[in-house]
């Protein structure tokens, strides 16, 4: 009994005293730590993109119609999100300034991608360029530089004005590429499970270009880069799912992302408290209710079936400890008050 009255008189200076006689304001935790992070900043490194190709650009890069068009994605080292401009004109009605929109400009957009090891990126900007520009495929074809006139090399000067047969060659944008390279390039924030996909419609390359070398350094990467206008953005947004048919799109699909559960989860094997035991229950629910939450059937009954042997595992003792912190919480969001700091309090043990 004198174990809970000291629980109620802490809880009491709790209430009407909660921050005791030395305390810090907390108006950064009540913001941004508060609610699960709901408000705390988003972090940079949580993110993903997705190339869409246009039909015919992937006629023209084989390679990339499976495996490799997901992996340039996610060869992404850094890349801009969209910014806008407005065009605005002012004007003077009776000496009064009016400001009056007259169009918007979409601002480019950088991307930055490793140079990896296999070459896709190199092979990406390259399969622009080809696809666009006829000059880049003349690699097999050397004689359409040739400053000589013609196939013997007997004639000095080039072909520009020799004739048909000597001047049958196509350069520049003269390579009946008409279609668009690319259909969308989406980038995308995640964070707490959910995403924010900013959708370039329509988008061209502006400049593109490879990195350089250099013999002193030692520990440098290398990177490819290229700067991306657009005709609009879409934004779309909604709850992380993984998988071929996932959002965003492609998140989760490639071979590259590790699906083992981690051990500290139920999934893994680990051992859960209250708090997990009812979340993970709560996740069951919903699964049961609409689909969602789990990869397969199969993943959900391994989840039941470890979840009841945490329940078997839950001792009174910590029931009790956990249900103490649960209650702490609940208080101090019901009455808007710290009460995590009552030293010295423990539930009675029977």
């Amino acid at each position: 009994m004198a174990s809970f009255n000291g629980f109620l008189d802490n809880l009491g200076d709790g209430l009407f005293n909660p921050k005791g006689n030395l305390g810090d304001a907390r108006h950064a935790s009540r913001t941004f730590v508060e609610d699960s992070f709901r408000l705390a900043p988003k972090v940079k490194f949580l993110y993903h993109v997705a190339f869409t190709f246009s039909p015919s650009a992937l006629k023209a890069i084989p390679t990339f119609e499976n495996r490799h068009k997901l992996e340039a994605g996610l060869l992404v080292k850094a890349a801009d999100l969209p910014k806008y401009s407005a065009v605005i004109d002012s004007r003077k009605s009776y000496n009064r300034i009016k400001n009056i929109q007259t169009s918007i400009q979409y601002d480019p957009v950088n991307i930055t991608f490793h140079d990896d090891n296999l070459g896709i990126s190199t092979a990406l900007l390259e399969a622009y360029y080809r696809y666009y520009y006829a000059d880049g495929n003349y690699g097999v074809y050397p004689v359409a530089y040739n400053k000589v006139a013609n196939s013997t090399n007997s004639q000095p000067g080039d072909n520009t004005y020799l004739g048909s047969g000597y001047n049958g060659y196509r350069y520049g944008l003269d390579n009946n590429s008409s279609e668009p390279f690319f259909t969308n390039i989406q980038l995308s924030q995640m964070t707490r499970k959910t995403y924010t996909t900013y959708t370039l419609v329509n988008p061209i390359i502006e400049n593109w270009g490879h990195d350089s070398v250099d013999a002193s350094d030692g520990g440098g990467t290398m990177q490819n880069q290229m700067t991306v206008r657009y005709e609009a953005v879409w934004y779309d947004r909604g709850p992380v799912e993984a998988g071929a048919d996932g959002n965003p799109k492609g998140f989760g699909s490639a071979e590259h992302y590790d699906k083992t559960p981690s051990p500290i989860t139920l999934a893994g094997g680990g051992n859960l408290g209250l708090g997990g035991i009812l979340g993970v229950g709560v996740d069951l629910f919903d699964y049961a209710r609409t689909g969602k939450g789990f990869s397969s059937p199969l993943a959900a009954g391994l989840a039941a079936a470890q979840l009841i042997g945490n329940v078997r595992g839950l001792s009174s003792e910590g029931v009790r400890s956990e249900g103490f912190n649960v209650l702490k919480k609940g208080i101090g969001s019901i009455g808007g008050v710290d009460v995590s700091g009552v030293a010295n309090t423990i539930f009675p043990k029977g």
